[in-house]
């Protein structure tokens, strides 16, 4: 397979193009309700029961939460990347890049992990496309019908995003696709060189 680098940097560019300015936007807007609220603070506020005295504390991990336009067209459009960078996600997993940079809860009062979280996810997207766009698995006539190409398309127009993962789910069956015939490939050539290798040894003989 021929590694096509300058394609992949085009989609890399392109994405990045997309979606950084979208990144700064939604941190400008985050941090600016964040300095409008007077007592805002980072820690989950407890809630102390007058009967019997139990604490319980808030924590909005496990719970649906609402996901801007901007966050939206990048989750699902750069599904692997934001599934990876965990970026604006209330609780992060741990292996995450935004769980590795401490991004969990309540530790989210740091402006530098954001930015630290932003940029993670812009190289994931960046080293994503580096890949897909390198590595076609398919090389239809028509270059749109790449499903690099159509994803690209679809993050690019914004609403056609939400159309994306299904996309993504089509590449990663033909990835395995590819897989199972390479490992097949594999098994047959090296059966068949066995074998050849064990008629010329019993020939010799």
């Amino acid at each position: 397979m021929k590694v096509q680098w300058r394609r992949g940097l085009v989609l890399a560019g392109i994405h990045l193009a997309v979606c950084a300015p979208l990144v700064v936007w939604e941190e400008a807007h985050i941090w600016d309700w964040v300095r409008s609220q007077e007592n805002w603070r980072p820690d989950p506020a407890p809630v102390v029961q007058p009967e019997d005295g139990e604490t319980v504390t808030f924590s909005p991990c496990g719970m649906w939460y609402h996901m801007s336009l901007p966050q939206r067209i990048i989750v699902m459009g750069e599904l692997p990347a934001a599934a990876v960078s965990g970026w604006r996600e209330p609780c992060p997993p741990a292996w995450s890049f935004a769980g590795l940079v401490g991004m969990s809860w309540p530790n989210r009062d740091s402006r530098r992990k954001e930015i630290g979280s932003s940029i993670g996810l812009c190289g994931l997207i960046a080293l994503q496309w580096m890949l897909v766009g390198g590595f076609p698995l398919i090389h239809p006539r028509r270059w749109f019908e790449e499903p690099g190409a159509l994803m690209t398309i679809c993050t690019c127009t914004g609403i056609l995003a939400l159309f994306a993962p299904f996309l993504w789910l089509f590449w990663l069956i033909l990835l395995l696709w590819r897989l199972i015939q390479g490992g097949y490939r594999g098994v047959i050539f090296a059966w068949r060189f066995f074998r050849r290798t064990g008629v010329g040894s019993s020939v010799a003989k």
